[in-house]
């Protein structure tokens, strides 16, 4: 059984807790209010660029710091290759002449050898030792390749061994790599042809003999008269 005076209690009550939910609300919608009021929306950092203003703003300081590395890049290239070239230029120019006197020293030597080699060659020569003549101009053409000397004097000597073929390689290398108009080369090589009976040869070489010789024909004319007549 219910007690005398409940529902005024209840009724009471709930008048409280309507107070109550309405006093709660209302602090919630002023703390709404205040949060608006202090909290303003953040300003667009972005609102006040627009397209050219982005684009130019960015070119310039791109522009100036790119250009001023490179700037200084380009000094810093400038100055070490002038200074790698310069070194590079008098290295290279220290190494040619170190080279050249080398080489000359080289040179000197080998023309010592040569020379002593084609002195035994014409002892043995004048010793009718045309074998070891041969021998010693061989050895003295294997330091210096370039004297027509050593190969006329090694193709007279096979001229007196009757080698008239190989004779004929030494003349013309002479006369085709060396001097093409070495006088003796061409009266050994006409000499030669005469011994093989290559009168057409024989003719060539005499008449190119006097081609390229114009002042020395009476010389070449006694030399072909001795080949003719005793031979050489």
């Amino acid at each position: 059984m219910l007690e005398p005076g409940f529902n005024e209690e209840f009724l009471e009550f709930e008048s409280k807790v309507h107070q109550v939910m309405k006093l709660l609300e209302d602090i919630s919608v002023a703390n709404k209010k205040e949060g608006e009021e202090v909290k303003k929306p953040e300003k667009d950092i972005y609102q006040d660029l627009n397209k050219n203003n982005f684009i130019v703003t960015t070119r310039k300081v791109g522009t100036s710091v790119n250009k001023k590395k490179v700037t200084l890049a380009s000094e810093d290239i400038k100055r070490t290759s002038q200074g790698a070239i310069g070194m590079d230029k008098f290295t290279f120019m220290q190494q040619l002449e170190q080279d050249a006197e080398e080489r000359h020293k080289g040179f000197k030597e080998r023309e010592r050898i040569a020379q002593s080699f084609r002195a035994l060659g014409n002892e043995a020569y004048r010793k009718a030792n045309y074998e070891k003549a041969i021998n010693m101009y061989t050895k003295a053409i294997d330091h210096i390749k370039d004297s027509p000397i050593l190969y006329n004097n090694r193709a007279l000597s096979y001229i007196k061994l009757k080698n008239y073929k190989r004779a004929i390689m030494d003349c013309d290398y002479v006369l085709n790599k060396l001097e093409d108009k070495n006088l003796r080369a061409w009266l050994y090589r006409s000499a030669a042809y005469k011994r093989l009976g290559d009168e057409t040869n024989f003719e060539n070489s005499v008449k190119l003999a006097h081609k390229n010789n114009p002042k020395k024909g009476a010389i070449i004319d006694e030399f072909i008269e001795k080949v003719k007549l005793e031979g050489i």
